[in-house]
Formats: structure tokens, C-alpha cells, sequence
């Protein structure tokens, strides 16, 4: 009876090990077919991958106020971004003309300021604001109102929401990430300009390390950044604790008037440091002017500008390729604005066209003129006045009459 339990028990375990065989052997033929089939689609050929972009719609190509699209490098958008929190921040973007080839410049305004900044005609760029005058010369441009300051809602910011202000960079960060994989400039050739305060900040947001960075492991994409009047201490960011870790790793330009005492001061104390490597600058100017006015109104500030960004920036040999979009940021209200030196050319243009005519002169008045001037051309001297005849001799009266 034991015999016959032990046959059965033992025919039962043969059994089920066919069974889970035949199911094993199955799955392994079923993920060997799915590979076989990834690896098809995966092969079939066209634009590789590391070259494809995104066919999502973009929000910005349905925003138009013309008929006719402007060209490229004449208009820029306005918009509102939201940043990680909801906050919203009105911001400015300039599309460059050389599309993914283009390099792209943040700007950051100072404390108590706004992008308009970056709009204002700087004395140098003879009516130009920075921000065109970049995009003029192939950069695309992204400029925004930091939060609680601006065309923002406005209100005290306090010292808990600082690290907010970081955020709302890394926001801005992350719309261009946006615009770099739709082929509108090349991430890899990212470089900022700040002023002010708003210096310190920047410098502060570059020594995080998630700065300007798509993914954990991937390196910062920040190429360049140049700071006009930093303080000493500006959004409770001390510079000199901030550069001394971006001093050898990114490139820096530091300017400052040579009367500003505390800017001055504040690049004196880094100069040493950031001197060290080859492609950083430090340059003072001969004014006391901080911060914008130092931008606008002080001769080769704008020069120096932009021979480090030319170097820094658009002579890198970095090519095109996508990056992952892990956190996507959204926008609403965009326009589209024509740059102020183009709506004054096409103002001029609708004045000529509209003025009246010149008064054509009668056919008898334009050959008399046309002689006259011929005559003056000719050098022919004018006919001198003929002289009147003498006047008659008067009879002298005789002597003794009255």
C-alpha cells in the first residue's frame, strides 16, 4: 500500500516538473520573440535617435500678430512660466537665427529690478537693449522677472524664500531644455549674465549640484557666466563661499567699477582665486556706476561682455543632441513682440508711404531753373549793367538877370 502512495506521489512530482517545464520553455521563447521584435523596430533605419527631436505640438508656433511670420531674429515672445511651485514669473525669450546651433544667454536682473533691464537702450550699443543686440548676434535669449519683483505680483520676499529664487532659475533652466530639444539653440553652449545682487544668486544656483542639470550623473550645462557689480552679500548668499567651489570649473568674468567700493571689494577679495584659471577675467572700470547703470552707461563694459562670451561660449565645438525632459515646465499667455529697432524701420517705411507727393513746378518754371543752373555750372559770369548816357549840358543864365 506504501509502495502504491509512493508510485503516485512520485508520478505527480514528474508530472508537474513537465508542466512548469513546458511553461518555462514558453515564456523563454515568448521574450526571446519580443527582443527579436524590439530589435527590429529598433534598426529600421532614418534619423538615429540620438538626432530626433520631439513632434509634440509647440505652443510657441501657434502664437503669431502678423499675417506673415517675421524673420527669424527680429521679434522675440513674452510669456508667464510657472515655476515648480505655481508661482508665476513673466519672462522674455529671443529666438536665435542659427536655430540648434545657436548658444543661449540667461540674464539676471538685480534685487528690486525687472528684465526690462535687458530691454533699456545701453549708450554703447547706440539704442539697442542687451538682450537684442544679443539675439542680433546669434544668441538666443532668456530673460525673466525673478518672483515678487516685476510685472510679478508683488510683495516683501522673506528670508525662508530664498531658496525659491534657486528654484525659479532652474525653472527657467528647464524651459530652455524645452527649446533645445525643438531645435530653437544648443543647451551645451548655456552661459548667464547677472547683475547686482543677482549676481550672488546665480552663483549660488551654479554651486548647487543640480544646477543647469537635465538628469543625476549628467554634468552642469552651464558653459560661462559673467557677473556686473556683485556684492559682498546679496540674497544672503556671501560671494566669496560660492566662487571659490565655480572658480575651477566655469568659466567667470567679473566686473565692477573702481569707485563702487563695495563691489569693488567683493572682486578684490575672489581676484586671487579667480585668476587662477586661464579662461576667467576679472576687469575693473574707472566709475563709481553698480550694477545696471554700470551696464548701460559705462564705455566697454558691453565690449568685454561680449569678447568672454564669444570665447567662452559661441566658439565651443559642441554638437546638437537631445537631453531628457524629466521635469517639464508649462507656460501661458504668449506673445509674440517685434524687436524696437525693427517697429521703428517699419514704422519709417508706413511714414514714407504715406506722405504726400513733392509739387511737380509748371514746364516753363523747371526750364528757367534748369538754365539758371546750367549757367552757374558753366562758370559763366554775369552780364554787367550797361551804363545810362550823361545827362544834357544846363544853359548858364545871363549875367544881371535874376
Amino acid at each position: 500500500m506504501r509502495d502504491r502512495h509512493k508510485a503516485m506521489a512520485w508520478k505527480t512530482w514528474v508530472a508537474l516538473g513537465m508542466v512548469l517545464a513546458m511553461v518555462g520553455g514558453a515564456l523563454a521563447q515568448q521574450q526571446r520573440r519580443g527582443r527579436a521584435a524590439r530589435d527590429q523596430v529598433r534598426n529600421q533605419g532614418g534619423i538615429p535617435l540620438k538626432k530626433a527631436r520631439p513632434e509634440a505640438a509647440d505652443p510657441l508656433a501657434k502664437v503669431a500678430v502678423v499675417p506673415v511670420r517675421p524673420e527669424p531674429g527680429t521679434f522675440h515672445y513674452t510669456l508667464r512660466l510657472r515655476s515648480f511651485d505655481g508661482t508665476p514669473l513673466a519672462a522674455s525669450f529671443y529666438p536665435s537665427k542659427l536655430g540648434s546651433s545657436a548658444p543661449v544667454v540667461m540674464l539676471v536682473h538685480e534685487m528690486g529690478r525687472s528684465r526690462k533691464d535687458f530691454e533699456d537702450a545701453v549708450l554703447e550699443l547706440k539704442g539697442q537693449g542687451l538682450a537684442e543686440h544679443l539675439q542680433s548676434l546669434g544668441y538666443a535669449v532668456f530673460s525673466m522677472d525673478l518672483r515678487w519683483q516685476g510685472q510679478n505680483p508683488r510683495r516683501a520676499l522673506t528670508a525662508n524664500e530664498r531658496p525659491k529664487l534657486m528654484e525659479d532659475l532652474q525653472a527657467g533652466y528647464f524651459f530652455l531644455v524645452d527649446r533645445h530639444n525643438r531645435g530653437d539653440l544648443n543647451l551645451a553652449k548655456l552661459g548667464v549674465i547677472a547683475l547686482g545682487d543677482g549676481a550672488n544668486l546665480v552663483a549660488a544656483w551654479a554651486f548647487q549640484p543640480g544646477a543647469a542639470v537635465t538628469i543625476e550623473g549628467r554634468p552642469s550645462d552651464l558653459s560661462a557666466m559673467a557677473v556686473i557689480s556683485p556684492n559682498p552679500e546679496g540674497f544672503g548668499y556671501v560671494l566669496g563661499h560660492v566662487v571659490s567651489s565655480l572658480a575651477p570649473r566655469v568659466p567667470l568674468l567679473l566686473l565692477a567699477g573702481e569707485r563702487d567700493n563695495p563691489s569693488k571689494d567683493a572682486v578684490q577679495s575672489v581676484r586671487q582665486l579667480v585668476e587662477r584659471s586661464r579662461l576667467n577675467k576679472v576687469e575693473l572700470f574707472p566709475s563709481s556706476l553698480h550694477g545696471y547703470k554700470l551696464l548701460r552707461l559705462e564705455p566697454k563694459v558691453t565690449s568685454a561682455l561680449f569678447h568672454f562670451l564669444e570665447i567662452s561660449l559661441k566658439n565651443r565645438p559642441v554638437e546638437w543632441e537631445p537631453q531628457y525632459n524629466l521635469t517639464p515646465v508649462t507656460f501661458s499667455d504668449a506673445q509674440m513682440v517685434q524687436n524696437t529697432k525693427q517697429s521703428e524701420m517699419a514704422k519709417d517705411k508706413a511714414k514714407a508711404k504715406d506722405a504726400p507727393a513733392p509739387a511737380v513746378a509748371p514746364a516753363q518754371d523747371r526750364k528757367a531753373g534748369d538754365a539758371k543752373k546750367l549757367k552757374g555750372e558753366k562758370g559763366e559770369p554775369d552780364q554787367p549793367q550797361k551804363d545810362l548816357p550823361p545827362p544834357p549840358p544846363q544853359p548858364e543864365k545871363p549875367s544881371g538877370t535874376d
